[in-house]
Parts: structure tokens; sequence; C-alpha cells
């Protein structure tokens, strides 16, 4: 399959995902919990969930248009970077100590990225400025290191998420962190960016499928299982998007 095709693919997962996650604000009337800390004392929450919400829905529906797909990718983007800028990074300072709290910051810098990247791929194909593509690659690289020592401090936990029938829980928990790590050495060095960005993708895919797919469907009632899932779909899709931008020139 040629870029545009892998492009093309991880626009809908992309899309999807944050409609999805637009669906979860309505729903629960609530900021994803895991994703979205936003504290519970802030003035008109409820009114700010609905406006996120519907925002997020109204992006991924224009996302997967083919005519406004810029727009949507450009509201996602203000979206996530508010988000980053307001709510992830103070955050983060403040309890850097906790690792576990470095999550939530690069999913939604990981979001971020996936708007950056659809934004420039709608640029016109004579385009030689994709500094969204290049600051994505660099961002999405961290979250991979970020992500793959998160897999070796919490490698016990995250072997319990694992489905119960697949073996050598703790193997696998180690594993991916390391091709985490392999995926991020790609993207900074630029060698085999479509391999690993494909490979990656169709790790998540396969999350999607056989770890989250089947907690969602046995924790009907929990938000975090839903949006955790669709973290995971938008993770493919972003990974796809870096593979379709893989033969693209850079003009910094």
């Amino acid at each position: 399959m040629n870029n545009n095709t892998w492009t093309a693919i991880g626009k809908v997962f992309f899309a999807l995902a944050v409609l999805c996650i637009g669906i979860v604000h309505l729903v629960t009337r609530n900021f994803p919990t895991g994703l979205l800390p936003v504290p519970m004392d802030i003035p008109q929450r409820l009114i700010l969930v609905y406006v996120s919400g519907i925002g997020l829905i109204i992006s991924g529906l224009l996302i997967l248009s083919n005519k406004f797909t810029t727009i949507g990718a450009w509201v996602a983007f203000a979206i996530w970077l508010i988000f980053l800028l307001a709510l992830h990074l103070p955050l983060l300072v403040s309890t850097y100590k906790k690792a576990d709290d470095w999550t939530p910051f690069f999913e939604d810098a990981m979001l971020l990225c996936g708007a950056m990247l659809l934004i420039d791929a709608s640029r016109p194909a004579k385009s030689t400025n994709y500094v969204f593509t290049v600051i994505a690659r660099y961002f999405f690289a961290m979250a991979m290191i970020v992500f793959a020592v998160l897999h070796y401090i919490f490698a016990g936990f995250i072997a319990t998420l694992i489905t119960s029938w697949i073996p050598s829980k703790l193997f696998w928990a180690y594993f991916v962190g390391a091709a985490f790590l392999g995926v991020a050495a790609s993207l900074i060095s630029n060698k085999w960016v479509r391999v690993s960005t494909i490979a990656l993708s169709l790790m998540f895919l396969l999350w999607f499928f056989i770890l989250h797919l089947p907690r969602v469907l046995t924790h009907l009632h929990t938000e975090p299982e839903w949006t955790s899932m669709f973290i995971v779909l938008a993770s493919s899709g972003e990974a796809l998007l870096i593979a379709g931008s893989a033969s693209k020139g850079y003009n910094i």
C-alpha cells in the first residue's frame, strides 16, 4: 500500500477515536478521568465538559469528511493543546516525581501529534512545509521513550492487565517496552520509519481487539476502560499517519 493509503486509514482511526472520546464526555457528563484529570472545583465545570465533548465530536466528524478534514484537525489541535498547556503541564510540573502522572501528559501529547500530522497531510501536494510533521515525530518518539520506561517500572502491574489466556505476561510487558524504544530510535534517526510505525500501529490495533475490547465488554459502565480503548485506537491511527508521511521531504 502507498503512503496515501496509510494516511487515509490513520485518519479514520484517529477521527473515530476523537469522536468517541467526545461522546464519552457527554454520556458520563464528566471529563475522562484518566486522560483529563480536571479538578472537580473549577467554575462551570459541567459546561466545560459539554463544550469539550461537543468540540471533539465536531472535530471527529469534520476529519472524517474529505472536504473539512483540515478544519477538523485544527479544532482537535486547539482542544488537545489547551488541555496540554492548561491542565497537564502544570500538573506534571507539580507532580513530576510521580511516574504514573506522566502517562496522561503524553497520551494528550500523542493526540496533539495526530492533529498536527493531519494538518500537514491536508496541505497541497506541492507543499514543502511540514514543520508540524517534524515536531509530531519527535513528540511521538519522546512519548514512546516515556511509555517504555513506564513499562519497565510498572511491568508487574501491566502484566495483570494482559488477557488471561496469554502466557508469559511479564515477558510481553518488557517486550512492548523494547518495541516502544525501537520505534523511538527509528523516528529520531529517521531510519525504517514506515516499517516501524506500521508495526507499531498493528500492535496497537491488536491490543484494541484482544485486550481492550474484551475488558470493555465486561465493564460496560466503567468509563476508563472505554477511554483507554479509544486512546489505543487513536495511537494506532497516529502511527499510520507517521507511516504515511515517511517519504515526504521536510522544510523547517
